[in-house]
């Protein structure tokens, strides 16, 4: 003869009498499905419901913090690139790039240039003596410079744009994944 176990219902207090050997059981008086646990020593139930609900709840904070996670990762990981597209004024300051600005920037150094230029062919032209042609060409120099500092920085802004257009973009899919779980929870 098998010897039952003495337990008591975890949802309505009611006497059980479970078989050693059981792991689930229905409660006859509240019909509840329980769980028999045991650990060290010890024998109870506990209500099959109850551990889906308590699971369910672990599995949305879990998928919460995962997504806040995420996201931290994803503007630490922003940030760091960033920098990379940071260009140094003449005084040290760092600054984003700007289509603009590179255009601005361009357009100054190369009209100094032109403006040197000029100048340089209207004092050196009259001038006596050999290799001051290389006055004017330092004005030469500059233009180049412009126009070569302005595609680079325009390149650099642009480059800029579409990496901060892909940081938007997938923060926004972290975003609208976080929201649909919770809404999701709160209809379970």
């Amino acid at each position: 003869m098998t010897s039952l176990e003495s337990l008591l219902c975890n949802s309505c207090g009611a006497p059980l009498s479970v078989p050693p050997a059981a792991n689930y059981i229905k409660c006859n008086h509240c019909h509840t499905q329980l769980h028999v646990r045991r650990d060290e020593g010890v024998t109870f139930t506990e209500s099959i419901e109850q551990l889906h609900q308590t699971t369910k709840a672990l599995e949305q904070h879990v998928a919460r913090l995962t997504a806040q996670q995420q996201t931290a990762d994803l503007d630490r990981q922003w940030e760091q690139r960033k920098d990379d597209f940071m260009i140094t004024g003449k005084h040290g300051r760092k600054s984003l790039p700007t289509k603009t600005g590179a255009m601005i920037g361009g357009v100054i150094i190369a009209a100094f240039g032109l403006i040197w230029t000029v100048m340089a062919f209207g004092i050196t032209a009259s001038s006596p003596f050999p290799g001051t042609f290389l006055f004017p060409l330092f004005g030469l120099v500059f233009v180049g410079g412009g126009i070569f500092n302005a595609i680079n920085a325009a390149k650099k802004a642009s480059e800029y744009e579409k990496a901060h257009a892909e940081y938007r973009r997938e923060r926004s899919l972290l975003k609208n994944q976080k929201a649909s779980q919770e809404s999701g929870s709160d209809h379970e």
